[in-house]
């Protein structure tokens, strides 16, 4: 439901009125009946709809003591994050996916690597996003890899965002669904160095502060039986899993893109969207930060379109011939779905 159909409801609420007063003015008992009764049902479909935009970007709040299990706490859970008490919680999400905040996904925070970008560190850089959002960036580039740590990070911390994580790093690559090898590994830790580096600043297009800090802060000590790792993220967090404002994706399908960086971004950026609009390909563009000539940049999204339908996370994608990009999710439910 958006802003343009509850104008048209409107609309339709005013032709009812003049047809109570036409209907009062013949007398006709029936036609009142009638007409008042249709009002009655447009006027509470317009409360349904305000509701819901009223409550679109915000999160769940519950007095201290309230059970995570309550009724209202698992069905507002469904919606976006909860704050219960002292307590802080992620959306629920099914096992097989991740939450992502659409803030995030449309954004190049992480990026797609290049390697002419490999390494760089920035000092409040402001990076390309979506919707008056705005970010400023301080650490070392983040990369399509980060972004898949950090998710898998803020599912295993979604229950309360404020205990730290305990785990060997053996056991997070395997909720990643990686094997324990030395490149594994390596590539793990280089991507906990570079989030526990990194500190943003994120504002809404109001201006509100969504989330200030570290991206994640991560130790790690050498033990008998391997390297065990401490993760903590930032509550603030939750600010950024709103109503409407975030999106469910299935992890192993978006992780099975591997290296292919662009595919992977393009899939989230696609995934937050509803669909029933295509996407210019100037603005994928844009909100990438690539800085490739663009006839290239076309090419390559073409490939990357086929490679997220071939991944199972989009049912049909392509770039037309007005250089934007139509596509249509599977029929599964989305978690989050603006536009």
């Amino acid at each position: 439901m958006t802003k343009s159909t509850l104008a048209t409801l409107q609309d339709q609420i005013d032709a009812s009125e003049k047809m109570v007063d036409l209907a009062i003015q013949t007398g006709d008992r029936e036609a009142v009946e009638f007409a008042l009764n249709k009002l009655r049902k447009l006027k509470a479909q317009q409360a349904i709809i305000q509701d819901k935009l009223a409550e679109r970007g915000s999160t769940g709040a519950f007095p201290e003591g309230t059970s995570p299990a309550r009724a209202e706490v698992v069905d507002r859970r469904k919606r976006s994050a909860v704050v219960v008490g002292e307590t802080v919680q992620l959306p629920l999400i099914a096992p097989d996916k991740v939450a992502c905040s659409n803030m995030v996904l449309r954004s190049a925070l992480f990026g797609i690597w290049s390697s002419d970008k490999a390494g760089q560190t920035l000092f409040r850089e402001p990076l390309a996003s979506d919707n008056g959002v705005s970010i400023l960036f301080t650490g070392y580039r983040l990369w399509q890899k980060d972004f898949l740590v950090l998710a898998t990070v803020l599912r295993l911390a979604g229950d309360d965002l404020g205990t730290p994580i305990h785990m060997s790093a053996w056991q997070l690559l395997k909720a990643m669904g990686l094997e324990d090898g030395k490149s594994n590994y390596e590539a793990l830790l280089d991507s906990l160095t570079r989030l526990h580096a990194a500190s943003v600043i994120i504002k809404h297009a109001s201006g509100e502060l969504a989330l200030e800090g570290r991206l994640l802060v991560y130790e790690s000590r050498d033990t008998p039986q391997g390297t065990r790792l401490e993760l903590r993220v930032n509550k603030q967090w939750a600010s950024l899993f709103g109503v409407a404002n975030w999106t469910s994706i299935k992890y192993q399908q978006l992780a099975s893109l591997g290296n292919k960086e662009l595919a992977q971004w393009l899939s989230g950026v696609l995934l937050s969207h509803n669909g029933r609009h295509p996407i210019s390909l100037t603005k994928l563009y844009l909100l990438s930060g690539l800085t490739t000539e663009k006839r290239f940049f076309r090419r390559n999204v073409r490939q990357a379109l086929v490679e997220c339908v071939k991944a199972g996370l989009l049912k049909h994608a392509e770039l037309n011939d007005k250089d934007e990009v139509a596509f249509a999710h599977h029929s599964s439910r989305k978690s989050a779905s603006t536009t």
